[in-house]
């Protein structure tokens, strides 16, 4: 699974969606290929992640601190992951920390809630929406919509971890994307099992047995 992820991830074409349970490194091997080809192939700008926990339609302004505090802890996720791909047995917490601070510093990756990509046009952007079984088919379709010539949307998820309580495993952005793309030629769609998790025995027991 991580295999075919990976070929549809650094492929030409303009998106990506792939469905899998918790730890199977969907997240992980997103950001690893999009910091790939913005850095080393300078493909694209950047790589501009975002999650739908945070409603499209909705406003984040009740949060306290700037735009990049409220929507922090939304993508800690990301930066569990950008640890594991920059530091190493030797650096201590701090240094992966500075790290991960120059990449954002340099504009190489970058983290916006989907509230503020209503009506912008985002070139040459590697974009990742996580957790897209959270998000309105609606949303799916203005955050895909974003997307200008030379851009790449990868939207990942999975439909047994949806926590929107307006949405379930029919109605959400993920399975919503995956209907109305398949067949297409300019998008790949990927997927895993429960026994691809990769990150614990019980990871992979819980995303087995209490799936709903």
């Amino acid at each position: 699974g991580q295999s075919f992820l990976m070929d549809a991830l650094l492929s030409d074409k303009p998106l990506t969606i792939c469905n899998g349970p918790a730890g199977t490194g969907k997240t992980l091997l997103a950001v690893a290929c999009g910091l790939e080809q913005a850095m080393n192939k300078g493909i694209y700008k950047g790589v501009l992640v975002c999650r739908p926990n945070v409603m499209m339609d909705e406003d984040i302004g009740f949060l306290p601190g700037t735009e990049q505090e409220k929507i922090s802890p939304l993508l800690r996720g990301v930066y569990d992951n950008l640890e594991v791909l920059l530091g190493n047995k030797d650096d201590t917490k701090e240094s992966v920390k500075d790290k991960i601070n120059e990449l954002f510093q340099r504009g190489y990756i970058s983290a916006e809630s989907i509230a503020y990509l209503r009506g912008r046009s985002i070139p040459r952007t590697y974009i990742i929406i996580d957790e897209c079984q959270n998000a309105t088919p609606n949303q799916i379709l203005s955050i895909v919509t974003r997307a200008s010539e030379g851009s790449k949307i990868v939207l990942l998820g999975d439909i047994n971890q949806i926590d929107n309580i307006r949405l379930d495993s029919r109605n959400n952005g993920l399975v919503y994307a995956i209907e109305k793309m398949k067949g297409s030629d300019i998008c790949e769609i990927t997927s895993f099992t429960e026994s691809e998790c990769t990150r614990s025995a019980l990871a992979k027991e819980a995303a087995r047995r209490m799936k709903k």
